[in-house]
């Protein structure tokens, strides 16, 4: 199994691809259900995943207004956020 973060770059909404060689354990899921920014101030690559050294982790950077997300995919639902740093 493998796991990748889909992110589209103009609203910041992301969903975690899991995919398999095998095909049973395929599945496309959100990580957040809303936008990040309203609809007037979105942008073609506004946003930008960076890897950490966590494998589970990112970082989200808003590349217009600075803002900067934590976000956590998981195989566990409960453990899937995307959090704020202030």
């Amino acid at each position: 199994m493998w796991n990748f973060i889909k992110l589209n770059t103009r609203t910041g909404q992301m969903w975690q691809v899991q995919f398999d060689v095998e095909g049973s354990d395929r599945f496309e899921t959100n990580l957040n259900y809303y936008p990040l920014v309203e609809k007037e101030k979105q942008v073609d690559d506004r946003f930008k995943l960076y890897p950490t050294q966590n494998t589970w982790n990112f970082l989200l950077l808003d590349q217009i207004d600075g803002k900067t997300w934590q976000v956590q995919w998981s195989l566990k639902v409960k453990d899937r956020v995307v959090i704020p740093i202030n």
